[in-house]
């Protein structure tokens, strides 16, 4: 579990740094940017639809891992719209909430079961 937090902390260090970089220098239009590339069929398009696919996939288990309530909802759509700038800390958080147990960390609400 130190390994996974060690990781999670330097991706979320990672991800905001050039996050904040590309904001600064080329603003905050990444909408256009994204599906601009993502309709130009090329390997930029490639690489932004496994994204999307990704992010879909890890939103789903965000909202099921909460238990379908309207805070597994928001998390889920924060996922989505923020990627793992969201999502490492989510899973960071969570980690330290399972007591570093996989099991709860994986299933979340559904764990007793």
């Amino acid at each position: 579990m130190t390994l996974l937090r060690a990781f999670l902390i330097a991706a979320t260090v990672l991800i905001f740094s050039v996050s904040i970089y590309v904001i600064v220098s080329m603003g905050i239009n990444w909408p256009a940017v994204y599906f601009g590339d993502l309709l130009e069929l090329n390997w930029r398009s490639q690489f932004n639809t496994d994204l999307l696919i990704a992010l879909c996939l890890f939103l789903i288990w965000v909202m099921w891992r909460e238990g379908f309530t309207t805070k597994g909802f928001l998390f889920g759509f924060l996922f989505l719209l923020l990627g793992f700038m969201f999502g490492c800390p989510y899973l960071l958080f969570a980690t330290y909430k399972a007591n570093g147990n996989a099991k709860v960390l994986l299933l979340g609400v559904h764990a007793d079961k």
